[in-house]
């Protein structure tokens, strides 16, 4: 995406860990519209993988149409309403889903995303996977998980040290296509040249520390391909007792010339298990 003197680029990986057979997270991105999703399924006989499949292509597709430069630059369109319908919608599909079909009874997923607008970006999540920046060497976590030790952080019950060894800290209060309505925290903020933002699942943050994974984004700055493979290895090195996907999304300046490389006018989706 090359709008107002920015050029978005976007990389990611999902892989199945060392200790899950199949891979119930999906990712998708598309670097013409600035948007990047992730989503965590979960539930029996591969319904995980159904809701998260469906969670970011509902989305993807409710957002396509209005997601246009020309719509972008009328400003008809409030972006902030049309990412919580986009939401809505996809938890509509995921819920219906599972009503209609007895083998995704209870299914669900999370979901991160964001989407860049001019000089700016939506992002929203629910449940627990995450979003944070970095920016000008300092990480940041711009989410806070929709799960029952994130309460117990919030009511004074637990430190953040206490919660990492919590055998509760995977227990979410927020997922999509639990129930017909779902609440959805959506925020916004004015993007700046160099920014990167990390979407990312627990398979990630339950194994590597915010300080891990912010050096090697410092590290890999101008290669979001390798920082993405060597978070997901760190993960694998570790255990990698859950699905693992991480999404990198980067604010360059776009070349004076007008013209970019094909990264920023290419659509890139992911979904599932990747090599």
């Amino acid at each position: 995406m090359n709008t107002e003197g920015l050029k978005i680029v976007i990389h990611g990986i999902t892989d199945v860990g060392q200790s899950r057979e199949h891979n119930e997270d999906a990712i998708s991105w598309d670097t013409r519209l600035g948007l990047a999703l992730l989503a965590d399924g979960m539930g029996g006989h591969n319904a995980g993988e159904v809701a998260s499949i469906l969670a970011v292509d509902s989305v993807k597709t409710s957002l396509a149409d209005v997601v246009t430069p020309e719509i972008v630059e009328s400003g008809v369109v409030n972006y902030m309403d049309a990412v919580v319908d986009a939401i809505g919608f996809a938890n509509r599909e995921i819920n219906e889903q599972s009503l209609e079909n007895p083998e995704y009874a209870g299914m669900g997923t999370t979901l991160v995303m964001v989407l860049f607008l001019k000089q700016s970006l939506i992002y929203a999540h629910v449940g627990d996977s995450r979003i944070y920046r970095f920016r000008k060497n300092k990480f940041e976590q711009l989410t806070s998980d929709h799960s029952l030790v994130q309460e117990m952080i919030d009511n004074g019950y637990l430190t953040h040290e206490e919660a990492q060894e919590s055998t509760s800290r995977n227990l979410i209060t927020r997922a999509l296509g639990i129930s017909e309505e779902v609440e959805i925290d959506i925020a916004d903020e004015t993007t700046e040249i160099g920014d990167i933002y990390l979407l990312c699942s627990d398979g990630l943050t339950d194994l590597v520390s915010d300080n891990d994974i912010a050096g090697i984004i410092q590290n890999n700055k101008a290669d979001l391909e390798l920082a993405s493979r060597t978070l997901v290895d760190m993960a694998n090195s570790r255990g990698g007792t859950d699905n693992i996907s991480v999404v990198l999304a980067a604010v360059y300046k776009a070349y004076a010339d007008g013209k970019d490389d094909d990264e920023s006018t290419t659509l890139e989706i992911k979904m599932g298990e990747v090599d």
